[in-house]
């Protein structure tokens, strides 16, 4: 298992307009973000660099039941709940367990992918307490994106603090803003790994659901 803590991660949300560039409003919306994820199917997409065969990527699926890593090569792993890490190719249903090193792997690169929904511990007591700042406003098609900085009191000159974009959708009516994006640092043994995590929500639907759809109009001959 790699010797690699994830460094002060977290999430912080925002809505439109003034509301969308104030970071003191950002426990309110974490809320409404970590329950959103939880109730739902998130997927990361997660790079880390200085690795040692180069940048590490791969994708990160978790329901409120089942967590999933599929490798950049296609190979994927499966943990469904209670239960240990699986190689498996069906969603943990059936596969075969992995060892023990290989599951503790598998568990960091989970951790990366949920750190950010994880409240962060200061060991630095020097640089004070928790500051956002607002760092830019853009936008991609239909969607507004919002991007902070966690940062300090009093920041370190040289330190690197993680960032989080959130995303705002055209036909967004509740003010409320997802997480699409956070790049940061983990904390390793030999100084600080940058690492880039894009993230995408599936709403789960109930199972009775039914939705209509329109058939397609057959062309005339």
């Amino acid at each position: 298992m790699k010797s690699i803590l994830p460094a002060a991660l977290c999430l912080v949300f925002a809505s439109q307009g003034v509301r969308g560039q104030d970071p003191n409003l950002a426990p309110d919306d974490l809320k409404y973000s970590r329950e959103a994820y939880a109730a739902n199917h998130l997927i990361a997409r997660v790079a880390v660099a200085g690795q040692a065969d180069g940048v590490l990527r791969y994708r990160y699926d978790r329901y409120a039941d089942l967590k999933r890593i599929t490798t950049n090569d296609g190979v994927a792993y499966a943990q469904p709940k209670g239960k240990p890490w699986l190689k498996s190719n069906d969603w943990g249903k059936t596969g075969s367990k992995v060892k023990e090193a290989e599951a503790g792997e598998l568990e960091w690169q989970a951790n990366i992918a949920e750190a950010v929904f994880v409240e962060p511990e200061h060991h630095d007591l020097s640089q004070g307490g928790t500051v956002w700042k607002f760092i830019e406003k853009t936008a991609e098609n239909d969607v507004q994106l919002f991007t902070y900085e966690r940062s300090r009191e009093k920041p370190n000159p040289d330190g690197v603090y993680p960032r989080l974009t959130f995303a705002k959708f055209k036909n967004n009516t509740d003010g409320k803003l997802l997480l699409s994006r956070c790049t940061g640092n983990l904390r390793g043994d030999h100084g600080l790994i940058p690492f880039d995590i894009k993230y995408d929500l599936m709403i789960m639907l109930p199972a009775d659901t039914v939705i209509e759809v329109a058939p397609t109009p057959k062309k005339k001959k």
